[in-house]
């Protein structure tokens, strides 16, 4: 697995979706290790023994002071971080090129980057071993959607894999590349994220100072601008938004968008209802976050299947998400949930108040038809198996 970030370091959808699929892959009896492109420790310890592999070691002090300056100027933060994935790009391209036997042990290469993988992938084409991509987002859609040059560029960045994954049918659109491409939705820990007997949830609750009839809607997004946070702090403060209704966002980790973060904050000053921020959680603590709540929100702007959104619905929450990327494909108007439009903080806050004002059975059901739905189509042990499918199509 060669990925920028993992989740030894951070814990964003790809970072675990690299985790888990690991785990599976494992679990089936496969080796697998991690190239990491993302400078940096590890700071966070794993319940998978994986080998991971920071493939350009360390950045200095001063690199990460000068680069947490560059992110507080928007246009500014875009340039650097697009010629700076170009930068690592080339620079792990030429470690992993000149270090031939550590590549020998692999038979597969599996990329989770979409600029930084297209560079390592062109430089590593002249060894034996099969490259497989999967699109995350990210770059390659606002990259797609660029007029007329758009289809071109992802078309030409994708010639050198042999096979690709896209987990949503707008991802994995055979039109916009120019491998073979496959659909495979990402996965959910369908163990860890499971849903609590009435007892142990009223318990849980009740440690946080709730109670059974409290309602809390969850926010379990990074607050990036992509993610649609802002639209979720809007709503709170709408005369729709059910004054009972509190909120906990869930995985801030706001020092990565600064500007935006103060943004959210400024919105959440007029909010008609309590509210918590927590910062990054572990695996365990988010888990632990979705079963105390009653509902979730998720309001991308822009989504493939939306990893938070899976785990919500694991431990039956009823999900009021966006209408973008992969969402529409898991999340079923007026079944499971509520669909609304994307940057629409009122459409939020109104979705939000229907599902407030469903009974407790009502709102139990809502959840029980998508935990039904992850546990047959979206469990890691389905995902892993269909990811080794592709493999061994490429290999033969």
């Amino acid at each position: 697995m060669i990925t920028n970030n993992y989740a030894d370091r951070t814990r964003g959808g790809v970072e675990m979706h690299v985790h888990n699929l690991s785990h599976a892959l494992v679990v089936a009896g496969h080796e697998v290790t991690v190239a990491r492109t993302s400078q940096g420790p590890s700071i966070h310890e794993l319940d998978l023994q994986v080998p991971v592999v920071p493939v350009l070691g360390h950045s200095s002090a001063k690199d990460q002071r000068m680069s947490n300056k560059l992110s507080n100027i928007p246009l500014v933060r875009f340039a650097s971080n697009f010629l700076g994935r170009i930068t690592t790009a080339i620079k792990a391209g030429r470690r992993l090129r000149e270090d031939p036997e550590f590549l020998a042990a692999f038979d597969i290469i599996h990329h989770h980057d979409f600029i930084t993988s297209a560079i390592v992938a062109r430089m590593l084409r002249g060894i034996a071993i099969k490259q497989i991509w999967t699109n995350h987002l990210g770059e390659f859609l606002i990259l797609r959607r660029l007029p007329v040059v758009g289809p071109i560029l992802t078309r030409y960045l994708t010639r050198t894999f042999d096979a690709g994954i896209g987990p949503s049918g707008e991802l994995s659109d055979p039109t916009t590349v120019s491998c073979p491409i496959e659909y495979i939705p990402n996965g959910v820990n369908i163990d860890a994220f499971a849903p609590l007997s009435s007892t142990d949830r009223n318990l849980l609750r009740a440690k946080r100072g709730l109670g059974q009839n409290d309602l809390i809607a969850i926010v379990p997004r990074r607050w990036a601008p992509t993610k649609g946070v802002l639209f979720a702090a809007e709503a709170m403060s709408s005369e729709h938004w059910p004054s009972n209704c509190s909120v906990i966002f869930a995985g801030a980790g706001e020092t990565e968008f600064p500007e935006y973060s103060s943004e959210i904050r400024e919105a959440l000053t007029a909010a008609v209802a309590s509210f918590e921020i927590v910062d990054t959680l572990s695996m365990g603590e988010m888990a632990e976050a979705l079963q105390g709540a009653d509902i979730c929100i998720i309001p991308s702007l822009m989504e493939a299947t939306s990893l938070s959104a899976l785990e919500a619905m694991a431990v039956c929450l009823p999900i009021v998400s966006t209408d973008v990327g992969g969402l529409p494909e898991i999340v079923h108007d007026g079944v499971n949930g509520h669909l609304v439009p994307s940057a629409d903080a009122k459409a939020i806050a109104l979705a939000v108040a229907n599902i407030c004002r469903l009974s407790a059975d009502e709102r139990q059901k809502m959840g029980s038809v998508s935990r039904t739905q992850v546990v047959s189509t979206y469990s890691w042990d389905e995902i892993g198996a269909r990811t080794l499918k592709v493999y061994r199509e490429v290999s033969v």
